[in-house]
């Protein structure tokens, strides 16, 4: 059939594809609509943005800045009030931070323009926040450039982030950073901010802030640094560790010479300062005769800070000052910047470590521990140990100290004589000192009836009290216990000085009780202070950073009599013999001294504990795990050895040029004449009842003999048939 249609008429897709061209706008215009669109939305988006930001800045709350944690300085007892300094500190006290404030009018303006030129040059134009440099840091990142990880961040924002903010890398805190950063410009004077700034930002080398930086690279204060030093400082606040010149010398170079670049381009140095001091070489040691132009790390960051007499176990000193600090003024109390003055004697102390280190010089032989107090109860010198670096005990304070006490032996004799002196008995008064003696119904412990004995078991014969106290006759002191009482010697012992519990058993006297050289050297002092007890103190006075006195510690410290001036005085001249004629020759001093002689049982202990009456010292050897000495080096160990050694070699130094003591006779007024003295003493093959009587005046250097009235011991009270074992004999002091 013959097709009729036109042969030139359109197909059905050609009439489709003209009805859809028929009906489609022009390309221009709807570009036109579209752009439109785009545009006002992102006008809408940038309006409810600033919205967002303007809301922010009305409901954020700027956050009150905390004071930062700052380095207190510890001073001697020399430095003058409201003179203690970083300079003439002997240690500084921080929680690991060292960070010391100074004032924006103390920084060199070399350095802040380092800061300004590597960290934000902007600074003084910006309200905060910086566009160009945030558009310049997304750029770099965009690039792909090696200064991608450069911030746009300004040093407002930084010191923002560090003070209110953390680290994390969040939109929501950085926009919390730009934010506060905006207000706290509202708030605060451009000067003021930097200043904060600098006092704040970590340098490396545990140092925060600029002057405890420049101390530790340098070793001078901020206010002296030189171009190339404030170039090296400002380079290393990105990344300080990367950037340390005696760790990686060629990118500290790098980033001190950027630096300068920039100092230049800013018109804060000429070029050719900025050349020479890009030249200067990093040198750590001056051993092949250069100088030194940066300081090497340190191998070991002490917790002192720089310790300025190391060598002398000054840590051991300075960590009870800290614990003093935080008992007076609160928790972490050294983070405040304060202003520490002690009575820390740094001669003193080097003699004691000199006259400890001479005698005591070997690494596995015993160690000691040396108190000095003056007459006015100031702690002038403390041997604690060995080495704080490997073992922290100090062995000076007893359990104080983080270790245990130790028994005096015959250290504490003094005590006793003390109580027996007050109860009115004469020094003079004559006691039968028996190889070993015992008393019914007595006993050392529960169940054990107490049997001392003289050292050695020697029969001294006759000895009055003095007498005894220079020979150190064990069995003469036990008779003084059981005339006295065990209560009256632990108390005397109390009100003399010891802070120790004592507990009031008849072996006491004998120095069974566990007390520190502190303890010792307290009890002493007082006898020294002829009954005036000054407790010992080591901090006299704090100051806050201002120079106001927050803590005053020698306000009112007027000393208590505890025991009349006669008792002590009959005491000192007794232990002057000790050292003239007695135990303690070995102790005995170009001038006029008094002391006593100790030694434990096995020479576990032994100690020397003397004074003159302007010093006193306590001394004690022996191992911080209780053990027996008995030899050191070829000697055996006791209290007139090498404790008398050490003391006599460091009194002897501590008192050189000063005039010597004079006490008062001992004051025979308030002895008891004509008292009878009675003790049951055990010898070989039999059991008597000794009765002496002190029938001879005070004065009198005659003294008779004993009379002797053998009779049976009362059924009651006789000792069992088998007696316990006695205690190893005790040492001669």
């Amino acid at each position: 059939m013959a097709d009729d249609t036109p042969s030139d008429s359109p197909t059905p897709a050609a009439r489709q594809r003209a009805a859809r061209k028929k009906a489609a706008p022009a390309s221009g215009p709807r570009r036109t609509r579209t752009l439109r669109r785009l545009t006002f939305l992102a006008l809408v988006l940038g309006l409810v943005g600033m919205g967002g930001v303007w809301l922010a800045l009305n409901t954020i709350e700027l956050p009150s800045a905390a004071p930062p944690r700052e380095t207190t300085f510890v001073c001697d007892n020399d430095t003058p009030a409201g003179k203690c300094t970083f300079d003439n500190s002997i240690a500084q006290l921080s929680a690991n931070e060292e960070r010391v404030v100074v004032r924006y009018e103390e920084l060199p303006p070399v350095l802040v323009q380092a800061v300004l030129a590597a960290e934000d040059r902007r600074f003084y134009d910006h309200n905060g926040i910086d566009p160009a440099g945030i558009a310049r840091a997304v750029f770099q990142a965009v690039k792909g450039s090696s200064q991608s990880k450069q911030g746009g961040s300004t040093i407002t924002q930084q010191y923002v982030k560090n003070v209110f903010l953390t680290s994390e890398r969040t939109y929501t805190r950085k926009l919390k950073e730009a934010v506060l950063a905006v207000k706290l410009e509202r708030e605060l004077d451009k000067r003021e901010i930097l200043n904060r700034y600098l006092n704040q930002v970590y340098f490396g080398r545990g140092a925060y802030g600029v002057e405890a930086a420049s101390r530790a690279y340098f070793g001078i204060g901020v206010k002296n640094l030189q171009l190339y030093q404030a170039a090296y400082l400002a380079g290393l606040i990105r990344s300080p560790e990367s950037g340390d010149a005696a760790k990686v010398p060629e990118e500290a170079t790098r980033r001190r010479n950027s630096v300068l670049a920039g100092m230049v381009s800013e018109g804060f140095v000429d070029p050719k300062e900025a050349e020479l001091a890009g030249k200067v070489p990093w040198v750590t040691d001056a051993a092949g005769g250069g100088t030194v132009t940066v300081l090497p790390r340190p191998p070991r960051r002490s917790d002192f800070g720089s310790i300025r007499y190391p060598g002398t176990g000054e840590e051991f000193w300075l960590e009870e000052v800290r614990k003093s600090v935080r008992t007076q003024l609160g928790p972490a109390a050294e983070t405040r910047g304060l202003r520490v003055y002690t009575t820390f004697d740094p001669k003193l102390q080097e003699y004691a470590v000199q006259a400890m280190n001479a005698t005591l010089d070997q690494a596995d032989g015993p160690v000691g521990a040396l108190v000095a107090v003056d007459d006015q109860g100031r702690i002038r010198a403390m041997v604690a140990g060995r080495d704080y670096a490997t073992d922290k005990v100090n062995l000076a304070l007893g359990t104080a100290g983080g270790g245990s006490g130790r028994q005096p032996g015959s250290t504490f004799k003094p005590i006793a004589l003390a109580a027996f002196v007050e109860a009115g008995y004469s020094v003079k008064s004559p006691f039968r000192a028996p190889p070993v003696t015992q008393f019914p119904n007595v006993y050392a412990t529960p169940g054990k009836l107490w049997q001392p004995k003289n050292f050695e078991k020697e029969d001294l014969g006759v000895l009055t009290v003095e007498q005894a106290t220079w020979k150190s006759s064990n069995t003469v002191y036990a008779a003084l216990a059981k005339e006295v009482g065990p209560d009256k010697v632990a108390e005397m012992g109390q009100r003399l000085g010891i802070t120790a519990p004592l507990t009031s058993n008849y072996s006491l006297v004998l120095g069974t009780g566990e007390v520190s050289v502190l303890d010792m050297a307290t009890a002493y002092s007082t006898l020294a202070n002829r009954g005036v007890l000054r407790t010992p103190y080591m901090v006299k006075r704090i100051e806050d950073a201002s120079g106001r006195v927050l803590y005053d510690g020698e306000a009112g410290r007027t000393g208590q009599q505890v025991i009349a001036k006669e008792v002590a005085d009959t005491v000192t001249n007794v232990l002057q013999g000790v050292l003239s004629k007695g135990t303690g020759t070995g102790a005995a001093l170009r001038t006029l001294a008094s002391g006593k002689t100790g030694t434990t049982q096995d020479s576990k202990d032994a100690w020397f504990a003397g004074y003159t009456c302007r010093l006193t010292a306590a001394v004690w050897m022996g191992y911080q795990q209780p053990r027996a000495m008995e030899t050191y080096k070829g000697r055996k160990v006791t209290g007139g050895s090498f404790p008398a050694t050490i003391w006599r070699d460091f009194m002897n130094k501590a008192t050189k040029g000063q005039s010597p003591c004079k006490y008062p006779a001992a004051n025979a007024g308030k002895t008891i004449l004509n008292q009878s003295l009675s003790a049951v003493t055990t010898v070989p093959g039999q059991t008597t009842t000794s009765s002496t009587s002190s029938t001879v005046p005070a004065s009198s250097t005659t003294v008779p003999a004993p009379t002797t009235t053998a009779r049976p011991a009362p059924t009651t009270t006789r000792p069992p048939t088998t007696l316990p074992p006695a205690p190893t004999t005790l040492p001669p002091g």
